[in-house]
C-alpha cells in the first residue's frame, strides 16, 4: 500500500521521534553544563555541580518519557486513521472520463495518479498523456486541469519550455528551452542517488532505534513514569486538602483531645478516686464494637457518705477527669449497692468521634479529584507521601499555634507516640515538643537545667557522638583512650543524667573540643566519583 502501513511502522515512527527528542534534551543540558563549569566566578564544588546536573537531566528525561508514553497510543491511532483515509481516497477515487488533449483534441489515457495530501480536503489528480502529440496534463478528480506555475528563464524571465529527452530507471534528463532569448539547458535528476540517500537515512534511523529504544521507549518504564507523573497531580491535591483540614478551628480543637489507652485511663482514675476515698478500682472485660465499652466497679471507703452523695460525687469526679480525653462515663450512670459503685466507660478512637467529643462538626468538602482517579492512585508512593507530608505540616502548624498559649513548648499526647528523642534517640511515649526539636522528658530536663543548650540534634555538625569517637570510619579512638582523654580534660563531654543521677547519654560539643580535634582530626571520607554529563569522572 502507498499510504497505510502495518502498525509496527507507526510504532517505529513514534519511538524514533521520542529517541530524537530525548537525545536533543540531553544535548541541551550537556551544553548548558559545559558552559556552567567554565564560569570562574562559580564557587560550587565540581562534584555538587555534576550531581545536580545529572539529577536535573534525569528528571527532565523522566517527565519527557512519561509525556511521550501518555500520547503514544492516541497519536499512533490518529496516524493510522489519517493514512487509512488517504489510502481509501487514493484507491477508490475514479479517474475522470473522456479526457481530450487540449492541443490535438484526441483522447488521452491515464498514466498515473497522485494524492495531494497538503490540501484540505484531500484531492486526487491524474496524469493523462496524449498518444498522438505526447502532451501530458494533470487532471483533478472533478475534471478540472491543474494549473502549474510556469518555469521562467533565468536570463530574460520569459516562460520556458521543459521536456523530457531521456527517462530511465535511475535518471531523468530534462531539456529547458527559452524561445524568447534562446537560453538552452540540460539537467539530470539522479534518482539512484536519491534512493541511496533515502536508504542511508532509513538504515541510520533503524540503528538509532536499536541502540536507544530500550532506554527511552520501554513500555514498562514508560507506563511506570506516566502513572507516577499522573499520580503527582493527585498528590498535589491530596497534600493541599490534607493541609487545609488542619487549618480549620475544628481540627485544632480535635488535636487537643487527649487520647488515653486503657492503662492510662486506669492510672488516671485510680489516683483521683483514691484521694476521695473511692478505693479498689476494678475494670471489667471490655466490649469491642464501634466503641470500646469497659465496665468498672469501685468501693466507697467513706462510711459517712450516703448513697446519693456517693453517686453524685463519683460521677462528678469521673466526668471532670475525663473532660478533654477520648473517654466518657456512659449515660446510664452509676449504680450503688452496699458501698459498691459500678458503671460503664466508653472509649472513642475514630477521627469522626473526636470531632463529636470536641463539640465540632466535620467540615466535609468535595474533593477536586474524582473518586475513580483517587482510587486508582491512592496507593501510589507519591500520593501516600503527599498525604503524610500534608498531615505532618498540618500537625506542625497546629502545634505552632498552640505556642501562643505555651511559648516554651508542651508535652505531646502520649497516645500519638511513640517518638524518638531528637537528641538521645531513645524511644518514648511522652516527649516534649518545641519548634527547635522533640526531646524526651530527661533530655528536656537537662536542657532546662542548662546541661546542654536548646536546639542541639543528634546529627548536628556542632556535635560529636560517642559512637563516632570509636568508629574506625570517623575518629577511630579506642574506648580506653576516650576515657583517658576525658580524665585528662583534653576531651570535654556533657553528660545527660536521669532524675536518679545515672548517666544515660553523653555528647561532645565541637565548640568545646577544638584542641582535641587538632590532635585527633576526623578521618577523611573515602573518595567517591560520579560520571558527569560530559563523560568525565568527578569526585563527589
Amino acid at each position: 500500500m502507498e499510504y497505510l502501513k502495518d502498525r509496527q511502522y507507526y510504532i517505529d515512527r513514534y519511538d524514533l521521534i521520542t529517541v530524537r527528542q530525548c537525545l536533543e534534551l540531553i544535548d541541551v543540558h550537556r551544553v548548558a553544563y559545559a558552559k556552567t563549569i567554565q564560569d570562574k566566578n562559580l564557587k560550587i564544588p565540581m562534584g555538587d555541580m555534576a550531581h545536580t546536573a545529572n539529577w536535573f537531566t534525569n528528571q527532565q528525561l523522566f517527565f519527557a518519557k512519561a509525556a511521550r508514553y501518555g500520547k503514544k497510543d492516541e497519536t499512533i491511532q490518529r496516524w493510522i486513521l489519517e493514512d487509512q483515509i488517504k489510502q481509501e481516497k487514493h484507491d477508490k477515487t475514479p479517474e475522470p472520463q473522456r479526457v481530450r488533449c487540449p492541443d490535438c483534441k484526441k483522447s488521452m489515457h491515464c498514466r498515473l495518479k497522485h494524492l495531494e495530501t497538503l490540501e484540505d480536503p484531500l484531492r486526487m489528480m491524474f496524469l493523462f498523456e496524449c498518444k498522438s502529440c505526447k502532451k501530458k496534463h494533470w487532471i483533478y478528480e472533478d475534471g478540472s486541469e491543474r494549473e502549474s506555475t510556469p518555469t521562467l528563464c533565468p536570463k530574460c524571465k520569459a516562460e520556458v519550455d521543459m521536456s523530457v529527452i531521456k527517462e530511465g530507471k535511475d535518471q531523468i534528463t530534462w531539456k529547458t528551452t527559452c524561445m524568447s532569448c534562446g537560453f538552452n539547458e540540460t539537467t539530470v535528476d539522479d534518482l539512484a542517488k536519491g534512493r541511496a540517500e533515502r536508504q542511508k537515512r532509513e538504515e541510520e534511523d533503524k540503528k538509532l532505534l536499536e541502540e536507544c529504544r530500550s532506554e527511552f521507549c520501554s513500555e514498562e518504564k514508560g507506563k511506570e513514569a506516566f502513572e507516577y507523573v499522573e499520580s503527582l497531580k493527585v498528590a498535589k491535591v491530596v497534600y493541599e486538602e490534607e493541609l487545609k483540614k488542619y487549618d480549620s478551628l475544628a481540627f485544632q480543637k480535635v488535636s487537643q483531645v487527649k487520647k488515653l489507652s486503657i492503662i492510662d485511663l486506669e492510672k488516671l482514675l485510680s489516683g483521683l478516686l483514691s484521694k476521695e476515698e473511692f478505693i479498689k478500682l476494678s475494670l471489667g472485660q471490655p466490649q469491642i464494637a464501634q466503641h470500646v465499652i469497659v465496665p468498672f466497679s469501685v468501693q466507697d471507703a467513706n462510711a459517712a457518705r450516703k448513697k446519693d452523695m456517693s453517686v453524685s460525687d463519683i460521677q462528678k469526679l469521673i466526668n471532670d477527669a475525663l473532660e478533654g480525653t477520648n473517654w466518657r462515663l456512659m449515660t446510664d450512670g452509676v449504680d450503688y449497692r452496699l458501698g459498691f459503685l459500678s458503671g460503664r466507660l466508653k472509649g472513642y478512637e475514630r477521627e469522626e468521634d473526636f470531632f463529636e467529643l470536641a463539640g465540632q462538626k466535620v467540615e466535609e468538602e468535595s474533593s477536586k479529584i474524582d473518586h475513580e482517579t483517587m482510587m486508582k492512585y491512592a496507593g501510589s508512593s507519591a500520593v501516600q507521601l503527599a498525604k503524610l507530608s500534608g498531615e505532618w505540616e498540618g500537625v506542625d502548624n497546629t502545634r505552632k499555634k498552640r505556642l501562643e498559649r505555651e511559648p516554651e513548648g508542651f508535652f505531646l499526647n502520649e497516645s500519638d507516640g511513640p517518638y524518638n528523642c531528637g537528641l538521645c534517640d531513645e524511644r518514648h511515649d511522652k516527649v516534649w515538643w518545641n519548634p527547635k526539636g522533640i526531646y524526651c522528658s530527661d533530655c528536656w530536663r537537662n536542657i532546662k537545667e542548662g546541661v546542654i543548650p536548646l536546639g542541639l540534634k543528634r546529627f548536628d555538625d556542632s556535635l560529636i557522638a560517642s559512637w563516632q569517637l570509636t568508629s574506625k570510619e570517623d575518629y577511630g579512638i579506642p574506648s580506653a583512650t576516650v576515657g583517658k582523654l576525658k580524665r585528662q580534660g583534653i576531651l570535654k563531654s556533657r553528660d545527660l543524667k536521669r532524675e536518679d543521677g545515672t548517666i544515660y547519654h553523653t555528647v561532645y560539643l565541637v565548640e568545646e573540643n577544638k584542641e582535641f580535634l587538632k590532635k585527633y582530626p576526623r578521618k577523611p571520607r573515602p573518595k567517591h566519583f560520579i560520571t558527569d554529563l560530559l563523560g568525565n569522572k568527578v569526585e563527589r
